[in-house]
This record gives C-alpha cells, structure tokens and sequence, in this order.
C-alpha cells in the first residue's frame, strides 16, 4: 500500500552559495518498506564517442524526453492519448510495480547501497531489461541525508557502492546500457555534517570513479516558481560539472508561488528542456493526486495537462 505524500524541509541543511537563490528542500514520498524521493569511461569527452547504433537504439526506445516520477502505478495511465509527450517512467525503485501504463519504458534505479536495496537489484534490473529497460540509474541523493535522500555523503564510500552495484552492468550488457551518475541535490553544503552537496559532490564523484561508465549525470532541482534564470542557470552549470555528458532532470518542482506562476513555469522550461540538445530526459515531481493528478484520482489536473501535452 502505497504511503501519503509527505513534504521534508531540511531543516537547515542546505549553506547555499551567495550567488544560487534559496533552496528550500527536495521532497519526497514514503513508500512502504523504505523512504523514496528522491558508454564512456570517466573521462568528460569520452561520451561523445558513444556509438552511432547506441544512440539510435536509445532513441527508437525513447522518443521523447518526458517521464513521469510515480509511486502510484495506476496514475501513470492517466497520460495517454495521441498528443501525450510523456515516454518514460520511474519510481524510486528497482520493480515498476503491476498496473503501470504499458506504453512507457521504465528505469530501474538503485535507491541507495541499504541491504533492502542490493539484495534485489541484479534480479530486478534483469527482468527489466528483459522488458525493455535500457538506462540504469545509479544511487538517488547520496549527497543529502533527509527527505528521501541514499544519505552517502562520503564519496569514496559511494564510488566504491557504485563500482561493486553499477559498473558490472556494463559489462553484462554492453554498449546497449546507459549507466548514469548518482543523482545530486541543487544545495552546495550540508550544514550539518559540513559535507559538500549538489553539483561539488558530483564533480568529486567523477573525478574518484576512475574506469566508472558515467554516461550522462542526474540533477534534481526545487525553488521558487518564479525563480526560472536560476532553473536554467543551473542545469547549464550541472552539463559543465559533468563534463559535458547529458544531463538528466529526474526531479525538479517549484516549492513556492501561484497556480498561475506554477503553470508559467512549467511551461517555460518544458519548452527549454525540450530544445536543449544536452538534457536528454526529465521528470517533474511528481505524478501524484494533488500534483500533477487531480484530487480525485481520476484525470489531470491543470499543470498535469500542461505537462502531458504542452
């Protein structure tokens, strides 16, 4: 039974850089056994030699760059038809769970090195494949430790995770594969533990995981919904962080303002992503009632149709 969406504030987590706008948190929902929120070698040139085969491979699985991030399975059906621009779909998790919209390819991702998480990842992700996965996304928020986040902040430590969990899948499966990078937070430093976060702890990670296949980056980003410059400003220095490899937006949202201002945002960014050639997949937080679904349950509500569509 899938847990009520819950909203964490840091609490003073984040110490921001003077020139990046405050962050107020990166929410997440609770599901039942766990809290869920959340080609090349290392080198930053080395993706642009992904064979021409896999890109078109990639790109005959998945069309378009939007995807749905979900816990509820049966609500990801609720972005259908013709028009729909939505083409992929995650869920904090390793399974999709039954019920999911069949027409969506699915990405499994290893939420964190927990033993609950490691014990069923090879089995998971081989069945996925199996259905058609091609991407595998590496730990969710290792750089924070609340609302959802792996809570891996040391780097040598997740290195060493992502070369026993991740790395031997590329070479299982080959060129086919995609293998991202863990998934950062849009804060600079853990007040708390005086850990770095964000796009510092990603540049550590890659520059540690040496022979890693990082084939493109995951960043997660919340502020204000009228904060749109620092929305692009950050995902242009999250592409320079990760040395030029895509970029993937699996989490993002605006934590404060209007309907209207919520709407505007949306659209305006959608539009930016979808013509920036380096983001290559993203996903708004999230597919739930009250989000992007209405309260109900039973259609879109009016950012979700923007999201499905616009």
């Amino acid at each position: 039974m899938l847990a009520h969406l819950i909203l964490l504030p840091f609490l003073g987590l984040l110490s921001l850089a003077s020139a990046a706008p405050a962050i107020a948190f990166s929410p997440h929902s609770h599901h039942s056994h766990h809290e869920v929120r959340a080609a090349a070698l290392s080198s930053p040139e080395s993706n642009d030699t992904l064979e021409p085969a896999v890109e078109q491979l990639v790109r005959r699985a998945v069309p378009k760059k939007r995807g749905l991030a979900y816990n509820d399975p049966t609500l990801t059906k609720l972005f259908s038809g013709g028009g729909s621009k939505v083409s992929w779909m995650w869920n904090w998790d390793s399974a999709k769970y039954s019920g999911v919209n069949s027409n969506l390819v699915y990405c499994p991702i290893l939420q964190s090195n927990a033993a609950s998480e490691t014990s069923k990842w090879n089995a998971n992700f081989a069945a996925a494949w199996a259905a058609g996965s091609r991407h595998a996304f590496s730990f969710n928020e290792p750089d924070q430790c609340g609302g959802g986040g792996a809570c891996m902040q040391n780097v040598a430590g997740a290195v060493a995770a992502h070369k026993q969990w991740m790395q031997p899948l590329a070479a299982k499966y080959g060129n086919g594969i995609r293998i991202g990078a863990p998934s950062v937070t849009n804060g600079v430093l853990d007040a708390t533990t005086g850990s770095v976060m964000g796009l510092p702890w990603l540049k550590q990670f890659i520059a540690q995981c040496t022979g890693c296949r990082l084939d493109f980056i995951v960043v997660h980003w919340y502020d204000s919904a009228t904060n749109i410059a620092y929305f692009k400003q950050h995902m242009t220095d999250a592409y320079a962080a990760g040395g030029n490899r895509p970029v993937y937006v699996t989490e993002f949202a605006p934590t404060s303002g209007t309907d209207a201002q919520k709407q505007q945002f949306l659209q305006e960014v959608l539009a930016w992503m979808d013509s920036t050639s380096w983001i290559q997949w993203y996903s708004y937080f999230m597919t739930a009632k009250g989000n992007l679904v209405n309260d109900a349950g039973t259609g879109l509500s009016a950012l979700g149709q923007i999201y499905n569509t616009y």
